[in-house]
This record gives C-alpha cells, sequence and structure tokens, in this order.
C-alpha cells in the first residue's frame, strides 16, 4: 500500500452543541418595526436575538447598555393570540367578546384562561387558579347552562363539564351572557369555556423553554400578534407590544470556530487520483458522515490547497507517523 499525505483539512463551524449555543449580540440603534429589525438582522447577522439562558441574558444587557441604552430593544420573541372554545365552536358568534376594560393583560406572560366575573365582564386569568365555573347541557342552540360551585381550576373544570354535562360554557351574544351572569352573582367569580393556547416563538425557530418574563401587565386588546422586546429599565425583563412599533432592536451571530485538522490514508489502489476533483469531493461526503455519526452537526469542510494547487502529497520518509489525527 502507498502512504499518501492529505496536507490540511479545514473545518469550520458549530463543532459542538455548547459552541453552537454562543451568541454574540449586536445592538442596533435605527428605529424599525419588529417585521423590519428581522430583515435586517438576517441580512446583516443570523436573526434577532434569541435568549436561552441567564448567561445570554446578561450578555444581552451588558450589549446593550454598553452602547449607552437603557430603555426597551426588540429581541426574537413573538407570540400568537389565537382565543377558541373549549367545545371548538367556530361559527357565527365565536367572535363574540365582554372583556373589562384594559383586559386581557396577560399579567406576568402568565394568563391564557378566561373569568367571567359576577358583573358579567370578562377577564384573561391563570389557568391553574381555582375557581368555580359553568358548565352548559345539550346543544349550543337548546342548551342548559349549569353553574358548579366547587372551585376548580380551569383543565379540571373542564374535565367535569365534560364528563358529567357537555363542555365548558360557550357565550356566543348577549343573551348568553345575560343568563350566565345571573347564575354566577352568587359564585363571584366563574370560568367559561374561552382560553388560547401560548404559542411563543423565537423567530430563528429555536424551541421556547427559558423565560425572563416582566411580572406586571401585557395589555394585548384584540391583537393577534405581539412582539417580544428585553426592557432595560426592568432588568432585561420580556415584555410584548404591538409589532408595528418602532423601536431599536438587537441582532445576534454565531462565531465560527475555525480548526486545521491533518490527516493520513493509505490506498489500497495506487491508480487512484486524489487530487481529481471529484474523489477529494468524495471524501469530504464520507468525513461529514462519519462526523454527523459522532454527533457533530453543522460543520463544514473544505481541503486547503498547498502553493503547487495540490492536496495530496506523498509522504517523505522518516515522517513521524504518530503525528496524525483520525476523524
Amino acid at each position: 500500500m502507498e502512504g499518501i499525505f492529505i496536507g490540511v483539512l479545514c473545518l469550520s463551524g458549530c463543532l459542538t452543541f455548547s459552541t453552537c449555543l454562543l451568541h454574540q449580540y449586536h445592538f442596533v440603534s435605527d428605529a424599525m418595526n419588529w417585521t423590519e429589525a428581522q430583515s435586517y438582522c438576517r441580512e446583516t447577522y443570523t436573526d434577532l436575538a434569541t435568549i436561552e439562558n441567564t448567561e445570554e441574558m446578561k450578555k444581552l444587557k451588558d450589549t446593550v447598555s454598553a452602547a449607552g441604552h437603557n430603555s426597551e430593544v426588540w429581541i426574537g420573541l413573538y407570540s400568537h393570540i389565537d382565543w377558541k372554545w373549549s367545545d371548538g365552536f367556530n361559527q357565527s358568534g365565536a367572535e363574540y367578546r365582554n372583556w373589562v376594560s384594559n383586559e386581557p393583560n396577560y399579567l406576568a406572560a402568565n394568563q391564557f384562561c378566561v373569568n367571567m366575573n359576577y358583573g358579567g365582564s370578562w377577564f384573561d386569568y391563570n389557568c391553574h387558579e381555582p375557581r368555580p365555573f359553568v358548565c352548559y347541557n345539550g346543544t349550543l342552540e337548546d342548551s342548559d347552562f349549569v353553574p358548579v360551585n366547587t372551585a376548580k381550576n380551569w383543565s379540571e373544570a373542564q374535565r367535569h363539564c365534560r364528563e358529567h354535562f357537555t363542555d365548558l360554557v360557550t357565550v356566543r351574544n348577549d343573551a348568553d351572557r345575560d343568563k350566565i351572569h345571573k347564575l354566577i352573582k352568587p359564585l363571584g367569580w366563574a370560568w367559561i369555556g374561552l382560553y388560547r393556547d401560548p404559542q411563543i416563538y423565537w423567530s430563528n425557530g429555536s424551541n421556547y423553554s427559558f423565560s425572563s418574563w416582566y411580572q406586571g401587565y401585557n395589555p394585548l386588546g384584540s391583537m393577534k400578534v405581539v412582539c417580544g422586546v428585553a426592557d432595560l429599565e426592568k432588568g432585561g425583563k420580556w415584555r410584548l407590544f404591538p409589532c408595528e412599533e418602532r423601536k431599536p432592536f438587537v441582532c445576534y451571530s454565531v462565531p465560527t470556530v475555525k480548526t486545521l485538522v491533518k490527516v493520513r490514508v493509505e490506498l489500497q489502489d495506487s491508480s487512484v487520483d486524489l487530487n481529481d476533483p471529484a474523489v477529494k469531493e468524495q471524501i469530504l461526503k464520507e468525513l461529514q458522515e462519519r462526523l454527523k455519526e459522532k454527533g457533530l452537526s453543522g460543520v463544514t469542510l473544505k481541503w486547503r490547497e498547498k502553493a503547487d494547487g495540490k492536496v495530496f502529497h506523498k509522504e517523505e520518509k522518516g515522517s513521524d507517523k504518530k503525528k496524525k489525527t483520525e476523524l
């Protein structure tokens, strides 16, 4: 077999999972709406800022503060607001609402279910809180409303209504509201069937797991989509605003790691020309597969040519064969 020396193999990219999480943040002082900021970040860096742990949260705050800014900045967070009825009702009347003034306000980013109070007004509320509730029996066209004066969280109330009646109550119009209002006056507060899923996302598609929400109000009004800021006046905590508002913003990029690796191959067929472009490309593909098998993704491989334009050279006699790196 003939010994052939591969000069240098260049690897660049995120070589380990932890390396890929090392976000570098970039403050942009130009005020843009959220969509414009997203486009700018994607064209100039990687995307609008994603924050996945406390270390990155501190790094973002330090970046913005160092630029002399101390207010709100867009980050890559956004949420869809899609209110639904427990029984799946989506016909005429499904959009009926009777919110009290300044509701829904999404307090502490933790209110996804709806209460009706003794005055007949609606509030978004923490789904885990125990409250009395109202079920309905029969069909929506011919239904009986049934108050239950046993405090349960929203999911428990839903389950109780489905097991003993039809479902948590759907409110389609003022007439429905007035009937339910009379029933819950003695209860004070009661769950109804309106709720929404969190539907919180990052611009770059990362999983939403870490959070750092401001424990105050996030007025939603009738908006269908709201976008996130880090508010430096509130310690960098996250809040939600209409996406059309114009604010400075923070982009992120992922530092590229470049590594030079020397490897050695031995040919069983000496007629193969390793400097043939097709052969070199095939070797890179096989090396890429071996990296994936070892759990290394996001890596770009390329050859580095020497002065003579070649990558592969015969190994000189007496070279130290122990100095090699295996992929």
